[in-house]
């Protein structure tokens, strides 16, 4: 009776255990279905990862392309040129080219000459301004139809079209454009879908910072900052993270992986509870048939379970969990994300995984019976027959350098350890790749060695404007050390030459935009006040919230200082210059003057003398007095034209060039009889420039006065003066037939104070002056050279001045 009920109970046992290994068994295939949809979903991750970094690599590559092409072609070809990058790029919408955000060429005519303000970009190019940088979603087929999702606060809804502006600077001719593909959405949301066989797949393309850019989804809503999310928070550390999330109250097995190249992370979310509905049911109607066979089996066969003792049960029990671990560790070496190989004690290879075979480009047939150090990738093989020749059972590891099978060295983070079985003594190798960590790494320091030695100050403070870090450069320009501003607040060298208001401009500047830069003036340790230009920009989390202040700045003190300096030199070469010239046209004005003078006073004593000698009429007299009226409306005009000459004239305005070399003739006196100088004018009436009227006729009286000397000795004295208008510029010659300027001192002639009269002639800055005056504020060109030109079908040589003004 007592041997029949332990039967019983050892058969209820025997049931309960079966029964509740098959639950366990569930549970690990549960496990194991989750895990194989996880897998499912790193998969269609990397792949599409991968495919969306390489699209978005060829663009940039195009983009690079672009220079040469804007630099050799004209805007019809350039159109041109984009619409057909367009047709072999179906993931583009547009693409579009532009200067101070304006729009000059696009593959669509519709958004030229649009302006895109959209200040949205992400990643902000503080060291690099080359990086390739992501907006928000807009509306619409493209610009001419669209609206930033981020700066109108809109949402798409599932019957708009969207695409996603990326923004990356060439530079042409040391001009700087800005070039925007629009990314076709709807291209990569069809090409996620069509690749996948089940509706219960998502793929979102999520910008670093947080911004969803795109969503198979039709209900989520793009343009806009997710929300708290530890799975994405985790990928950008690791590059990758997959698991379990309830999003919306529904749960997802998710996977976020981020591109190789690009500040873009690719999301795929499959629906936890859709995916495993299936098996949910395979599993019920399994788990009642299982049952009922293994209750029929023991039934049959539980009479034969009490002829096994004890230590063939246990021998079997510990038979079976041999096996099950065996086969735990073999779908773990198996599907790991390390490379893995195991050898024997001669060093040959006896499995490796996947991974590594991938990694290697080898087979499972092409390592069969091959030493471990005859693999391809060693360098040294030597040395890696050495180590694992000498190896104990001490575990070894290191840093080691190989190469994959596209021959590219990667460093591989190596273990290597002994696994010991019954028949036999074998190793384990273990590799991680990590070259991306180390070049991660190297970026960083690269980084912080160009922030710490760069010639211009850097700070770094929190939102508080309390100081965080600083450079070498911000020590030596202000006198502090890192340890005397550390926590301090930046008002430490705020001065007292700017207003409350400046200080309230430039916060509201950098509130509004999130940068500022301008001229300040600061005090240093010692309290002195210097000059910087300075450039804050404030750093933003995830929330869009100020997290930090960057500030850039550089010592423009003694830059001030010298053009100030500068400014007072050329003020009083200018004084010098005019004073000059009011000498000489003194000169001429009272040589002018001589001659009506002359007919005032022979008028008034004609009159005199007439009504002295009773001869005098009204006809006489009215014929005297118009003749002094006349001489001194002229007398008056001369006046005015040399005060004219004298005002201290500042105002850049528009004259005419005609007029203004009347004035100068005028002046310079060139057309009197006594100079005896034939003056030829060709002049267009119309041609006007701006500048200062009074410095550009000093130049021309300068030159003149220098043409009138030269020709003091000439028996035929001409003067050329001709005005003519190029495509972007006006040409103004004055040239005479003096012989020319000696080819020893043609080239110092606009030195300052280089003369080659007599010290009570001239100074030697009239034509230095000129040259100031064309070139630094009127931003043209004064030449001269000597040439010749025909007059009466004579051939006639002389000094030929050229000035070339800008059309404005």
């Amino acid at each position: 009776m007592k041997k029949r009920i332990k039967i019983i109970v050892a058969t209820l046992v025997a049931l309960l255990s079966i029964l509740s290994s098959i639950m366990y068994s569930f549970s690990m295939l549960k496990d194991e279905a989750i895990d194989s949809y996880i897998k499912i979903s790193q998969l269609n991750a990397k792949a599409f990862s991968k495919e969306l970094n390489q699209d978005i690599s060829n663009i940039e590559q195009s983009i690079l392309n672009l220079s040469s092409i804007i630099e050799k072609n004209n805007d019809s070809k350039i159109n041109l040129h984009l619409e057909k990058i367009l047709r072999s790029y179906p993931q583009i919408r547009s693409i579009n080219i532009l200067k101070d955000e304006k729009i000059l060429f696009s593959s669509n005519e519709h958004n030229i000459d649009l302006f895109i303000k959209n200040q949205n970009f992400f990643p902000k190019a503080i060291f690099d301004s080359s990086l390739l940088q992501v907006s928000t979603p807009w509306i619409g087929r493209d610009f001419i139809s669209g609206n930033s999702v981020y700066l109108n606060d809109e949402e798409i809804n599932k019957h708009d079209l969207s695409f996603i502006p990326l923004l990356k600077k060439i530079k042409v001719a040391n001009k700087e454009y800005d070039v925007i593909v629009n990314l076709n959405s709807e291209y990569f949301s069809n090409r996620f879908i069509l690749n996948m066989n089940t509706e219960n797949i998502v793929f979102e393309i999520i910008r670093l910072d947080g911004i969803l850019l795109m969503s198979t989804k039709e209900t989520n809503k793009l343009g806009k900052q997710i929300s708290k999310n530890d799975l994405l928070d985790e990928a950008v550390e690791k590059n990758q993270a997959t698991g379990i999330e309830n999003i919306d109250e529904v749960k997802y097995i998710v996977t976020y992986i981020l591109t190789e190249d690009y500040p873009l992370a690719l999301g795929v979310k499959l629906d936890y509870e859709k995916s495993l509905l299936n098996w949910n049911k395979k599993q019920y109607n399994f788990f009642v048939v299982t049952s009922m066979i293994i209750i029929l089996c023991i039934s049959i066969a539980f009479l034969f379970f009490y002829l096994y003792n004890k230590k063939i049960e246990q021998e079997i029990k510990l038979q079976r969990k041999e096996v099950q671990s065996q086969e735990k560790f073999k779908l773990l070496f198996q599907d790991s994300h390390f490379l893995a190989s195991v050898i024997n004690s001669n060093g040959t290879i006896e499995e490796m995984n996947n991974r590594a075979l991938s990694f290697l480009g080898e087979t499972s047939s092409s390592i069969k019976e091959k030493a471990f150090w005859d693999l391809d990738c060693w360098e040294d093989k030597s040395q890696v027959k050495t180590m694992i020749e000498n190896f104990s059972n001490r575990k070894y590891q290191g840093e080691l350098t190989i190469k994959n099978k596209e021959n590219k060295e990667r460093i591989i983070d190596f273990t290597l350890s002994s696994l010991t079985t019954e028949e036999e003594n074998l190793l384990v190798v273990i590799g991680i790749d990590v070259t991306q960590k180390k070049e991660k790494e190297a970026k960083l320091k690269q980084a912080y060695t160009v922030f710490n030695n760069t010639r211009d100050g850097i700070m770094i403070t929190d939102k508080a404007t309390n100081i965080l870090d600083i450079n070498k450069a911000f020590e030596k320009i202000t006198g502090y050390y890192k340890s005397e501003v550390i926590n301090k607040q930046t008002n430490i060298l705020k001065s007292s030459v700017h207003s409350k208001d400046f200080y309230k401009k430039m916060w509201i500047n950098l509130e509004q935009n999130g940068f500022w830069e301008g001229e300040i003036t600061n005090k240093n340790k010692k309290g002195e006040n210097f000059t910087e230009w300075l450039t804050i920009n404030a750093i933003y989390n995830k929330n869009k919230e100020v997290i930090n202040y960057i500030g850039v700045f550089s010592d423009i003190t003694e830059q001030k200082l010298k053009e100030k300096l500068l400014k007072e030199k050329d003020l009083t070469l200018y004084q010098q210059s005019k004073m000059a010239a009011m000498g000489e046209m003194i000169g001429n004005i009272a040589h002018q003057w001589r001659q009506p003078l002359s007919v005032i006073s022979s008028a008034a004593t004609g009159v005199l003398v007439q009504r002295e000698i009773g001869v005098s009429n009204e006809e006489s007299e009215e014929s005297s007095l118009k003749a002094i009226n006349k001489s001194a409306q002229y007398l008056s005009q001369t006046i005015d034209d040399f005060r004219n000459f004298l005002k201290l004239e500042k105002e850049v305005k528009l004259f005419n060039i005609s007029k203004a070399i009347e004035d100068a003739i005028n002046l310079s006196n060139i057309k009197s009889k006594t100079t005896g100088i034939n003056l030829l004018l060709n002049l267009d009436e119309t041609l006007e420039v701006y500048g200062i009227k009074n410095e550009f006729i000093q130049v021309l009286i300068n030159i003149l006065n220098n043409a009138k000397d030269a020709l003091k000795e000439k028996d035929e004295k001409i003067i050329l003066i001709e005005t003519k208008k190029s495509n972007t510029n006006i040409n103004i010659k004055i040239q005479d037939n003096a012989g020319g300027i000696s080819p020893e001192i043609i080239e110092r002639i606009f030195e300052p104070y280089f003369t080659t009269k007599h010290q009570s002639q001239g100074t030697g800055i009239g034509l230095y002056m000129s040259l100031e005056i064309i070139k630094n504020h009127m931003n043209g060109k004064l030449d001269v050279k000597n040439e010749s030109f025909f007059y009466n079908n004579r051939k006639l040589f002389g000094a030929n001045f050229l000035i070339t003004l800008p059309i404005k």
